[in-house]
C-alpha cells in the first residue's frame, strides 16, 4: 500500500479548531495536563485553555479531578458506532421521543450500549427545564439510566463478562459487580431504571430498554433536574414513556 497524499495545513485554518484538536492529541498521548502546561504547550493563554477544555468536558473528551488536573474522557476510543443500524434506530425512534417530549415538557433521549458505555444519539430537547442537548455523550453504562436499563434486559452472565472478562482486568470489583447486579434485579421489578445525579451533578432520569432483537442495544429516557424527580417519576409520565416504548418496537418489528 502505497504512501498517501501529504498533509498540509489548511489555508483558511481555524485556529480556536485547531487548539482543540491539538488538546484531544495531548489528552490522548500524554494522559493528564494542567492548563497552564497545556496553555504553554500551544502558546495560548490559560484562560483560552480553560474555555475550550470546559467545551471537551462538557462533551465527554476530558475530565477534570479534584486537583483540577485534566484527563482524558470516557468519549475519547470509543470505538464508531454501525451507521446503518443507528441510522434507522434514530428513524424510528425520533417522532416518539419528540411526541414524549411535548406531552411531558421533559427532554427525551435515545441511548445505545457500547461495550460498557452508553452513548446518546438522540436528544428531544425541551424548553424546560434546561438540562441540555446530550446528543455524542458517552457515559459509564453501570451508572446511568439508560445503561442499566439495558443491562437489566441481558442475562446476569452476560453482564459479569461485561465487567469480569475471562481475561483482561476486571473493570468493577467484587463488591462494585454485586451492586450492580442487585441493581438490575430492582429495575426487572420496577420495570424501568432510575438515576439520580449518579452521573452529572442536578440531573436525575429514567429509562426502558427496547426489547426487540436489534443490535445496538438501545433505551430511552427522560432526563430532568432533580428539582422535577417528582415528576419524572409520577406513574402518568413512567406510563408514557413506557408507552413511547412500545409504539416503537411495534414499528422496529413492523419494519
Amino acid at each position: 500500500m502505497g504512501a498517501g497524499p501529504a498533509r498540509r495545513r489548511p489555508a483558511y485554518a481555524i485556529g480556536s479548531v485547531d487548539n482543540a484538536l491539538r488538546l484531544l492529541q495531548i489528552l490522548r498521548d500524554v494522559g493528564a495536563v494542567r492548563g497552564k502546561e497545556a496553555a504553554e504547550e500551544l502558546g495560548i493563554a490559560p484562560s483560552s485553555v480553560h474555555r475550550l477544555m470546559a467545551m471537551l468536558v462538557f462533551r465527554g473528551f476530558a475530565v477534570q479531578d479534584e486537583s483540577r488536573l485534566y484527563l482524558p474522557g470516557p468519549a475519547i476510543g470509543i470505538r464508531p458506532a454501525d451507521f446503518e443500524d443507528t441510522r434507522r434506530l434514530q428513524q424510528a425512534v425520533r417522532p416518539h421521543l419528540e411526541r414524549l417530549r411535548d406531552a411531558i415538557d421533559e427532554t427525551t433521549n435515545l441511548s445505545i450500549l457500547v461495550r460498557t458505555s452508553v452513548r446518546f444519539i438522540f436528544t428531544a430537547e425541551a424548553r424546560r427545564p434546561p438540562t441540555g442537548d446530550r446528543y455524542g455523550f458517552v457515559i459509564p453504562a453501570h451508572s446511568s439510566a439508560a445503561g442499566r436499563a439495558i443491562l437489566a434486559s441481558k442475562p446476569a452472565s452476560e453482564v459479569t463478562g461485561l465487567y469480569h472478562p475471562e481475561q483482561g482486568a476486571a473493570l468493577l470489583g467484587d463488591a462494585e459487580l454485586a451492586r450492580l447486579l442487585d441493581q438490575l434485579r430492582r429495575v426487572r421489578e420496577l420495570g424501568y431504571s432510575l438515576s439520580v445525579e449518579e452521573t452529572e451533578a442536578g440531573i436525575a432520569s429514567v429509562a426502558v430498554p427496547i426489547r426487540v432483537g436489534l443490535q445496538p442495544a438501545s433505551a430511552v429516557s427522560i432526563a430532568s433536574t432533580t428539582a422535577r424527580l417528582r415528576h419524572i417519576t409520577d406513574s402518568s409520565v413512567i406510563a408514557g414513556l413506557l408507552g413511547a416504548r412500545d409504539a416503537i418496537e411495534a414499528e422496529l418489528d413492523a419494519r
